[in-house]
């Protein structure tokens, strides 16, 4: 079609079009943006947790595992769940005895790094990670 084509359209096929063109470009920068939960059972999860493992070890004081979802956008993954025993009970740590769990994790030079945690929280401590370490908030607050 030519401009000279577009001019000829009516109205409503015209508006039609360009509202089409709007909602699938909607889609796919949306699309391009979107966080994705990263498979139980992967081995980019196993990963993940294997390299948080002993700082949420260290901090609750035996061996854990993590309940909740792991995200991940572009090179950053952002886990915020639970730490649990291997029957699944929650492990309270902290002052506020809390088994609430964050962690982010950066990809930098094809390796994925441990950046930051938070164990026993009761309240929002990753509020300011993408201050601090560029994480993105669509990541952090969907």
């Amino acid at each position: 079609m030519t401009e000279h084509d577009f001019a000829n359209l009516p109205a409503v096929t015209f508006h039609r079009i360009k509202f089409l063109f709007l909602f699938v470009f909607s889609l796919v920068t949306s699309a391009a943006v979107a966080q994705t939960e990263v498979p139980v059972g992967s081995d980019l999860r196993a990963g993940l947790f294997d390299l948080a493992r002993s700082g949420v070890e260290e901090m609750a004081g035996r061996s854990v595992k993590f309940a909740g979802s792991l995200q991940q956008l572009g090179g950053y993954a952002f886990f915020k769940g639970r730490i649990v025993d291997k029957s699944g009970k929650t492990i309270f740590v902290g002052d506020h005895e809390s088994g609430d769990t964050v962690i982010l994790w950066k990809k930098a030079g094809g390796r994925w790094e441990v950046v930051t945690y938070d164990v026993g929280i009761t309240d929002v401590s990753w509020a300011r990670w993408p201050e601090l370490y560029g994480a993105p908030e669509e990541l952090l607050f969907p």
